[in-house]
């Protein structure tokens, strides 16, 4: 029997040609390393450096090249400079896959600053931040703020339709941006994640807020800003007007405005207040408690409270 005490002793592998025999030793990370495909390889070699030998260390600025996929066109081309250096590095990224966002089609995931934004609001990074606030803000809360300033035309003209506070529009769209951050969804679109086929939504359309839609329609306005404001806008409407035969005027509550958004259908809505023994209403969610405690952020995107 051959001795078996040495296991890297006279290993020998054979293919259909005749081979070399491969004497076997403990792997170094460092040991020649040969290649063979179709055509003669080059053998490339590799050593450990020297003790007294000095190791170039990584250099973070190193061009970053992510090839795409074979056959996908590479759309995405950025240069993203960073001000500590003198030189710009180029960086280029496969487009990212996306799953019913209104982002701008140039605006690839790997940016470094698109970080804290919901998918629903990646145009946000495209605006100047503002320069006239001296709340000093998170880079997030700062652009989202820019993106509620250049939207408050549609936002102001929403709340007089509906007759509801502008800084619950407001407080939906920022809630969903910046608290419920989100890369992706199957359900819901555009600004403030309306949810295409909620019950809420359809409920809505059929009280005659807004016209009958399918769900292809739906989704396809609500990838605007301004279908999507329009919507938002109607169901807080559908549920102040529901609220006010029971007594409650919520008209200007931005906490059971955004509470009632985030929560029931217009159904249990009504069946919640034909039980409801208490004569308050609370506002109680994480929508509504953040919208309470960032009244002032709100009220810099366009101003105070609305009158209904």
């Amino acid at each position: 029997m051959p001795d078996t005490s040495e296991p890297y002793d006279g290993v020998v592998v054979f293919d259909e040609s005749e081979a070399e025999p491969i004497v076997g030793r403990v792997p170094s990370a460092y040991a020649r390393v040969i290649v063979f495909d179709d055509s003669d390889a080059e053998v490339i070699v590799a050593r450990p450096p020297a003790p007294d030998e000095d190791t170039p260390a990584l250099d973070a600025y190193e061009d970053v090249v992510a090839a795409p996929p074979a056959g996908r066109e590479q759309p995405y081309r950025r240069a993203v400079e960073d001000t500590a250096v003198t030189r710009a590095e180029a960086a280029v990224a496969p487009a990212p896959v996306r799953i019913r966002t209104t982002g701008p089609e140039d605006r690839p995931e790997w940016w470094p600053e698109a970080t804290g934004i919901s998918f629903e609001l990646q145009d946000a990074w495209l605006l100047p931040p503002p320069d006239d606030i001296e709340t000093e803000l998170p880079l997030a809360q700062t652009q989202v703020l820019s993106w509620l300033r250049a939207h408050r035309e549609l936002i102001d003209a929403a709340a007089a339709r509906r007759r509801i506070d502008r800084r619950a529009i407001a407080a939906a769209i920022a809630w969903e941006a910046l608290v419920n951050v989100r890369s992706a969804s199957w359900r819901a679109v555009g600004p403030g994640k309306v949810h295409v086929d909620a019950a809420v939504v359809r409920e809505t359309e059929a009280a005659g807020y807004l016209p009958r839609r399918t769900s292809a329609e739906r989704e396809r306005i609500l990838a605007r800003p301004a279908g999507a404001v329009d919507y938002i806008a109607a169901v807080m409407a559908a549920k102040a007007d529901i609220a006010a035969v029971f007594g409650f005027d919520i008209r200007s509550r931005v906490d059971i405005l955004t509470n009632e958004y985030q929560g029931r259908s217009l159904r249990e809505w009504t069946e919640h207040l034909v039980n409801k023994r208490e004569t308050t209403l609370k506002g109680e969610n994480a929508m509504a408690v953040w919208s309470l405690r960032h009244l002032h952020y709100l009220e810099l995107a366009g101003g105070g409270p609305t009158a209904p």
